[in-house]
């Protein structure tokens, strides 16, 4: 069982007054709504605080109220979270939204049993927005209070796992004594704030930390080699060719359901493989177009998460037109046809 190296109260009382004087002026801090601290929560999973700012500003404008949200067309959310990445984070926030306006008339669950059933809604996601929003004395353990921790106890020889066990046990520990329940909102936001801006993942800023002096790896010299670094994922790298074709202004869009990163979002016509006669033929196998091929494009390279995926574009004409109403001339940014990163990188080539 972990425990703090000094008391509780001084523990506290170093960490919030830091806070106090330290903390960001973010637009989700300027109050406790539990809708507006739901999307940021959200939008900050795996996601830099400064990339969230103007997109949480431009979609609360979009979807001001639960309400907005719960009855909007998941095309147009997918719009509005066009650029942000990770997706399925808009998807399940919608769900949620329907789900919460349904049972729970409209208003975030405050009992943590309902709200961890939500899509999208873990148990630090859960333990944040409840914290946060209604002062519910709950832990939360993200990756820049884990490192802070990890360090701050010195904290070696651990597995991921284990030591995450072991570091939540910790919190919902503390997070019932009285020094910190009575201050639970500033306590968990405080965490956040000193991983974020001092505890940094290469280069801690040990001489601005409020707790330098009885931090266990600062005092062992193991500040930059805590916590051990996992092994990083292999990068799988896979190889596009997209078919571009223009009528006017408007290009030739099919709604993709091939992968689940862009599950439900336009984009042009594409098949896997790179563009050789083989792959140019499997576009009337895979999506019933017969082409010509006018010319190359540009190759436009696009990184998600652990995937490199390169696009190989080619001008073409149809031989005859499209059938399927899975297809549609769209110019774009036109609402109702949300489109992916990627396809927004190859219409910058284009001059769109």
């Amino acid at each position: 069982m972990l425990d703090l190296p000094i008391s509780i109260e001084k523990f506290v009382s170093n960490l919030l007054i830091w806070y106090e004087e330290n903390k960001r002026d973010l637009p989700w801090r300027k109050n406790s709504d539990p809708y507006q601290i739901w999307i940021s929560e959200i939008m900050l999973q795996q996601t830099q605080v400064a990339t969230v700012i103007p997109f949480y500003e431009t979609f609360l404008k979009a979807y001001p109220t639960l309400e907005s949200l719960a009855q909007a067309k998941e095309s147009d959310i997918l719009s509005s979270w066009s650029g942000l990445g990770y997706y399925r984070r808009a998807r399940n926030l919608h769900e949620a939204a329907q789900i919460v306006k349904n049972e729970f008339g409209g208003y975030f669950p405050k009992e943590y049993r309902k709200a961890i059933q939500l899509p999208g809604i873990g148990r630090y996601t859960a333990g944040a927005i409840l914290s946060i929003a209604y002062g519910e004395p709950l832990p939360i353990l993200d990756g820049n209070v884990s490192r802070f921790l990890t360090r701050y106890l010195c904290l070696q020889n651990e597995t991921k796992t284990t030591g995450a066990r072991k570091l939540w046990d910790l919190l919902a520990r503390l997070v019932e004594t009285p020094p910190i329940a009575s201050q639970i909102a500033d306590f968990n936001q405080a965490l956040m704030e000193v991983g974020s801006l001092v505890c940094a993942p290469r280069h801690p800023h040990c001489e601005r930390c409020p707790l330098q002096d009885s931090c266990g790896a600062y005092n062992a010299g193991l500040e930059t080699t805590l916590p051990t670094s996992q092994q990083q994922k292999t990068l799988r790298e896979s190889h596009y060719t997209v078919a571009l074709v223009s009528h006017g202004d408007s290009y030739l869009f099919t709604q993709s359901w091939q992968d689940t990163f862009l599950h439900g979002f336009w984009e042009f016509p594409r098949v896997q493989g790179r563009p050789t006669r083989h792959t140019i033929d499997k576009f009337l196998e895979v999506h019933g177009l017969n082409f010509e091929i006018e010319g190359e494009g540009m190759v436009v390279n696009y990184r998600i998460t652990s995937r490199k995926l390169t696009f190989h574009t080619l001008w073409m004409t149809l031989v005859s037109p499209p059938s399927s109403s899975q297809f549609a001339w769209t110019k774009p940014g036109v609402a109702g046809y949300p489109t992916s990163p990627y396809v927004n990188k190859i219409l910058e080539t284009l001059d769109v």
